[in-house]
């Protein structure tokens, strides 16, 4: 009787362990590229190269007391980890309630990589927690990579992934 509760209970605990995660954080399982190093950025739709391929439609949450240059070695980094070697970013918006201590990227697909200058609908996603967020935020280049200037509230910073050149 004492076995079979406690394998009841090992069995329960494993299932459960499967369901939650305690990181705060999910695994990425969208498309990935080889791993760049020197992404570069872009704040206009219309300054993406013909011949780059979206892969990652992305919202980024920042830490709270971020500065310019914390937000922009953020997104850098994990563009580089996903295999991203241009990034276009979109509007950002305050986060007033949030107090978030470690960035977050949230993931919106595509379901395949496609041809950026063909193919781009717009900001066409999260459309959830970008209505729940407060108001608009300047960050464009002047404010990006700035270690002077520092946001008090966390961000919500719309982004896409690209890969362009030959190697995609």
């Amino acid at each position: 009787m004492h076995k079979t509760k406690l394998f009841s209970l090992l069995s329960l605990t494993t299932l459960l362990s499967g369901c939650f995660s305690f990181s705060g954080t999910t695994e990425y399982k969208g498309i990935r590229f080889p791993q760049t190093t020197s992404s570069e950025i872009a704040f206009q739709e219309q300054s993406i190269p013909g011949d780059c391929s979206a892969f990652a439609h992305l919202l980024m949450n920042s830490k709270m007391h971020s500065s310019g240059k914390d937000l922009s070695d953020a997104i850098l980094q994990e563009a580089e980890d996903k295999g991203a070697n241009l990034v276009l970013i979109g509007m950002t918006r305050e986060m007033v309630k949030e107090d978030l201590e470690e960035n977050r990227f949230d993931y919106y697909g595509p379901e395949y990589a496609y041809n950026f200058d063909k193919t781009w609908l717009g900001w066409k996603f999260g459309f959830n927690d970008w209505n729940d967020a407060d108001g608009l935020v300047g960050l464009d280049a002047g404010t990006w990579g700035n270690s002077d200037i520092s946001f008090n509230s966390s961000l919500l910073i719309q982004a896409v992934f690209l890969r362009c050149g030959q190697d995609h």
